[in-house]
């Protein structure tokens, strides 16, 4: 499953869209193998994401967001 994860620096301001930090591609077993290897790096020291978006880079539709809240991980499709 190829999949592009985009990691989000914290919005300066209200209104004030987030900076992109990084947004890799990368071949995943599953989604949710992606989205544990990501969420695991947002946490890292030289990452440190506010947020995570991970989508398909074909058409299988497949979009995930995350945000940070407290020490930890909140989806934000619920």
């Amino acid at each position: 499953m190829k999949l592009k994860i985009n990691f989000f620096d914290k919005p300066s301001g209200p209104n004030v869209a987030p900076t992109v930090i990084a947004y890799p591609t990368g071949d995943f077993a599953s989604l949710e193998d992606a989205r544990n290897i990501a969420l695991a790096d947002a946490d890292s020291p030289t990452i440190r994401a506010h947020s995570v978006i991970i989508e398909s880079t074909d058409d299988s539709s497949v979009s995930e967001r995350w945000v940070r809240e407290g020490s930890g991980w909140k989806s934000i499709d619920a």
